[in-house]
């Protein structure tokens, strides 16, 4: 499969502005104090931040209880081929090193994520923007991929170890937002969310597996199925029997396990953390005030959506909240207001 093509960076570009685009629609100003004048670009290394490391060590029970269930795996191979069962879990170990192997992640963009690479004219919409954004974080453009997504709202995403997509409704943004949207998602990939982030799902996979395959035999034990014999009464008491007894024996043999209940809402409040982390990191290269307009654009249109639509019931707003890996919108421009107050010269 063919690499999407990295965009060159023409030294004049006109782009025309959207109607109605508010003062600080233009590019950013040029870079004034000691980063000013020579861009120095740093050499390309996997970095993580404290929320990239807090998300790898919450992810170590779902780690563990994985290489538990792929060591299982390997035991039946082993009585099916003779093959050696440390084989198979120190392969599925080393295979998370592929998932951020750049071939596997343009398969992974382009047949997973649903992702494009741009064509001839997007890329000329993106080259100034992306050009300046990756001159002020001191990396190299070509050291990431930029892909498009088919989508009606502005918006972009930080994927795998060197994948920063883009919607198509985002490339109508002015260049000033456009710029900082990118930062945003640039600020994850430097500060290592991304590649932490793909490289936990791909290790909690088989435990996520096993627990959908458990969600999946609930119905079968479920009360409210028709009971219409005694042969199905007793089928399924058995099997909510058999389903109890393997539950306790996991339980006491690998107590720590009661620990993954806990898991989901710190890794939630840590990915929040991580959005917020993003935002300031685009804000201290000189996008806060872009970034800041459009969050305001994003509560406005959201807003405009809920009064048109539906009314909104949902009772457990709270518990979803709780749950949820992206901070609320006024969440993030408060949080992004304080900032920019602070950081005020």
């Amino acid at each position: 499969m063919s690499r999407p093509h990295e965009p060159e960076y023409p030294e004049h570009i006109s782009v025309a502005e959207t109607p109605h685009s508010p003062p600080d629609s233009a590019p950013p100003p040029p870079r004034t104090g000691p980063t000013a004048g020579r861009i120095h670009i740093a050499a390309p290394r996997r970095r993580a931040d404290v929320m990239a490391i807090s998300a790898l060590a919450l992810h170590v029970p779902h780690t563990v209880a994985g290489l538990v269930a792929v060591t299982c795996l390997g035991f039946l191979v082993e009585s099916w081929t003779g093959l050696p069962a440390w084989v198979t879990a120190v392969s599925w170990l080393l295979s998370g090193a592929l998932v951020l192997h750049r071939p596997t992640e343009a398969f992974l963009a382009r047949h997973v994520l649903g992702h494009r690479p741009p064509s001839l004219a997007e890329q000329d919409r993106l080259a100034p923007s992306w050009h300046d954004v990756t001159a002020r974080f001191g990396v190299a453009g070509t050291a990431y991929q930029l892909w498009i997504h088919e989508s009606e709202k502005p918006s972009a995403e930080a994927a795998a170890g060197h994948i920063v997509a883009v919607t198509s409704a985002a490339l109508r943004l002015p260049p000033g937002q456009l710029s900082a949207v990118l930062a945003h998602e640039l600020g994850h990939h430097v500060a290592g969310h991304s590649w932490t982030a793909l490289l936990t799902f791909w290790y909690a996979l088989p435990a996520r597996l096993i627990w959908r395959a458990v969600r999946a035999l609930y119905p079968l034990m479920s009360p409210s199925r028709p009971i219409r014999t005694r042969k199905n009464t007793k089928a399924r008491s058995q099997l909510l029997l058999i389903a109890t007894l393997l539950a306790l024996l996991v339980v006491c043999l690998f107590p720590w396990l009661l620990l993954l209940a806990l898991v989901p809402p710190l890794l939630a409040a840590v990915r929040r953390r991580a959005e917020l982390r993003a935002d300031r990191s685009a804000a201290a290269r000189g996008y806060g005030p872009q970034l800041a307009y459009v969050l305001e654009r994003f509560i406005v249109d959201g807003a405009e959506a809920k009064q048109s639509g539906p009314p909104d019931n949902d009772r457990f707003r709270p518990a979803v909240s709780l749950l949820s890996p992206y901070p609320d919108l006024h969440t993030r421009l408060q949080s992004l207001q304080r900032y920019l107050e602070t950081h005020r010269d």
